[in-house]
């Protein structure tokens, strides 16, 4: 119970400092406009045979201090119900876990290329 306790009032302490930490971040920077349906319809896959994509990304996570008590280690199933994901648009990057003293961390690069005319 104390294990408990303890692990909801953490969860409670980093929920308030991503609040915070958001609360201070900058507006988001608007998007370009969409490309029309009718200029996305003229573009061949493999018409422009010269493209680059880089990707750059830093992923840093800090797992120390963790102590597991071998009398009392629950890690339950991961359950996804068929529905769980229906509205959903766009690309996902979906991470689960059910194990002790580790670090997660996922990242997603998406490139379009187009053309230039």
């Amino acid at each position: 119970m104390k294990n408990a306790l303890v692990s909801v009032g953490i969860g409670a302490l980093l929920l308030a400092s991503a609040m915070s930490m958001r609360a201070h971040a900058e507006p988001p920077v608007p998007l370009p406009q969409a490309i029309p349906a009718s200029e996305l319809a003229a573009i061949s896959g493999g018409a422009n045979t010269v493209n680059l994509a880089l990707s750059k990304q830093n992923l840093m996570a800090l797992n120390t201090g963790n102590q597991v008590n071998g009398e009392s280690i629950v890690t339950g199933n991961v359950n996804v119900d068929p529905s769980a994901f229906n509205g959903f648009n766009g690309v996902g990057n979906f991470v689960f876990n059910t194990g002790n003293n580790n670090n997660l961390q996922g990242s997603l690069s998406v490139t379009i290329l187009a053309p230039v005319n």
